[in-house]
């Protein structure tokens, strides 16, 4: 391995392990957030699934806690009637009570006895239809049941929005199950009568039939819980299905009345005021729905996706409302919070990554840099060694034939002649190398300054010609001009010109002497400026190289241009300085073999 390679290597593994190393860190350490966020979020579900569960049991209890006090209420009421005005109360009632569906009094022996058979009411005849049978053959007052009593409302949670909707869903409905006279409850501005209208006469002392114990404070602010009623009675409720749909019917015995007193409920006011146990505020990604027997929907808040399964599914009381549930919903990711972790996971990562791949670019571009000082350090040996050993064969050559004259070792004049020859010649050549020097240092460093005048191309050029002829007929080319007659004027730097085209011939020597000719044309361009061609019949320049012999020190890899001396800025001056005039300087192939270069002048 070269010490080259060996230094690469070397500034390779300096930079890449503690790359990978802070990668790997940093990877490590995004993993094990990531861990702790999972762990956070798992958390946070089985709280969020604890809190919807809570909640509904707490919309569960509050359902029952309704139902409790709109049968409570009713049969209160229907027990609070006197006996000797069932008939006309239980009428009124059914009117002005939008809770009551039918009221009915039956036998003891669950012989049904008001509404009476052979009546043309619908809903009479509806309730004898489906629940005539079922009382005579099994009457619900039969067997003892005992009395459901409503859980205390500070037993609940306290979120005072919900308490307050509960609180006001239960007063409204305690107020609205003891309604008993229609044009009272009809009035906009009247409160819910909680007392059956007595006659004139009774007015002076409470009626008969009057809640006692069971009266409600109303808008004296009375407290919701009531007391046990002053002489007991037996009283149930029972919850029978038909028709597709559940029936809740109550009774009552009175003591000192034979007939049993009862109501059926309307499902439908009653659903219609159950809203009120559900909560009145609920967290993103939260829902809950009461379901019937059937599973139909009957209120619902929050959000329910479609086709979702509940998180939580609590039934109300067999009691109660047999077959009925509430169910609580809950969104997987309510809060976005797996979207947030996968883009801070994302970012991290990235960040990670953009890191590590700023650091291997970084190290990579300074390697790159030095790489190339290296090579540009390397060129510049060669050149240094090339440009000494081009000056030394003009200036030996210049020594050598002005040392023969001074000391007479000439036979005759014509030998003087051609030694004066080829100290000009030589004299020439080491003027093109030291201007080439001086052009490429101030191109170099941008300093390199153009005298624009106008010019006849192709006088310009003739001269160029004349004077480098015996130059290229020694190199064994015969010079072609191929100039238009009329005159070509452009405006341009003369050295600059005479450099490029000087550097053309000479590179026309050195590599295509054996094609034993070389065409210099000129003539304007289509778009305007100007055009100078210098062809040759040399073995060309390969398509892969015919942008490449315009860099600095390049030279074709081949036998012929490895024999020549040189140190390849010939080519690069001459672009540079075409490009510094406004022009360009190219090579294409030639038909028939050989190269052209074309100078475009603006």
């Amino acid at each position: 391995m070269s010490p080259v390679a060996r230094r690469t290597l070397a500034y390779w593994l300096l930079l890449l392990v503690p790359t990978v190393g802070v990668a790997a860190g940093a990877i490590a350490l995004l993993r094990r957030e990531q861990a702790r966020l999972a762990e956070s979020a798992a958390s946070t579900v089985e709280d969020r699934r604890a809190a919807v569960s809570a909640r509904a049991r707490l919309v569960a209890e509050n359902a029952e806690l309704l139902v409790g006090d709109v049968e409570s209420g009713l049969l209160d009421r229907l027990a609070a009637a006197r006996p000797g005005r069932i008939d006309a109360f239980l009428d009124r009632w059914e009117k002005a009570n939008p809770l009551v569906r039918i009221a009915f009094l039956c036998a003891p022996d669950g012989t049904v006895l008001r509404p009476a058979p052979g009546v043309s009411d619908e809903a009479s005849l509806g309730f004898l239809r489906r629940f005539s049978r079922q009382l005579a053959s099994s009457p619900p007052w039969a067997k003892p049941a005992p009395e459901r009593l409503p859980a205390p409302l500070a037993a609940y949670r306290k979120e005072p929005a919900n308490v307050a909707k509960v609180q006001s869903a239960r007063k409204e409905l305690q107020m609205l199950s003891r309604v008993s006279d229609f044009a009272a409850a009809s009035a906009p501005t009247a409160k819910y009568p909680i007392e059956e209208p007595a006659a004139a006469a009774d007015a002076a002392s409470p009626p008969a039939d009057s809640f006692g114990p069971y009266a409600y404070g109303g808008a004296s602010g009375g407290s919701i819980a009531e007391a046990a009623p002053a002489q007991a009675e037996h009283r149930g409720w029972v919850a029978w299905p038909a028709d597709g749909r559940l029936h809740l019917l109550g009774w009552v015995r009175v003591p000192g009345d034979d007939a049993v007193r009862g109501v059926e409920l309307e499902m439908m006011a009653l659903i219609g005021r159950l809203g009120g146990a559900f909560p009145a505020e609920t967290l993103p990604g939260e829902g809950y729905v009461l379901r019937d027997d059937q599973g139909r929907v009957l209120h619902q808040v929050g959000s329910v996706p479609d086709g979702a399964e509940p998180a939580v599914q609590v039934p109300l009381s067999a009691d109660t409302l047999p077959g009925w549930e509430v169910a609580a919903y809950l969104a997987a990711d309510p809060a976005g919070s797996g979207g947030l972790r996968t883009g801070f996971m994302l970012v991290g990562y990235m960040l990670v990554g953009i890191l590590a791949a700023g650091i291997l670019a970084g190290g990579s571009l300074l390697l790159w840099q030095a790489r190339l000082s290296e090579a540009d350090a390397a060129r510049k040996t060669s050149f240094v060694a090339n440009v000494s050993h081009e000056f030394k064969t003009p200036l030996t050559t210049i020594r050598l034939y002005s040392e023969l004259l001074e000391q007479g070792r000439v036979n005759g004049p014509a030998q003087g002649s051609e030694y004066l020859r080829t100290i000009g010649r030589e004299t020439q050549r080491l003027a093109r190398l030291v201007n080439n020097v001086l052009d490429f240092s101030r191109l170099e460093q941008g300093r390199k300054k153009y005298s624009r005048t106008a010019l006849d191309l192709c006088g310009e050029l003739g001269r160029i010609l004349e004077a480098q002829a015996p130059r290229l007929a020694d190199a064994g080319l015969v010079l072609h001009r191929d100039f238009p007659a009329a005159a070509i004027t452009v405006t341009t730097d003369r050295d600059a010109l005479a450099q490029i085209v000087l550097n053309l011939l000479d590179n026309a020597c050195k590599y295509a002497a054996s094609g034993g000719e070389i065409t210099v044309a000129a003539g304007p361009r289509p778009g305007g400026g100007a055009e100078v061609r210098v062809t040759d019949r040399g073995p060309g320049v390969p398509p892969e190289h015919r942008e490449r012999i315009f860099e600095k020190f390049h030279r074709v890899d081949e036998t012929l241009t490895a024999e020549r001396s040189g140190v390849g800025l010939g080519l690069s001056i001459a672009r540079q300085l075409a490009r510094g005039l406004g022009g360009e300087l190219r090579c294409e192939g030639r038909a028939g073999g050989g190269a052209a270069f074309i100078l475009d002048l603006p």
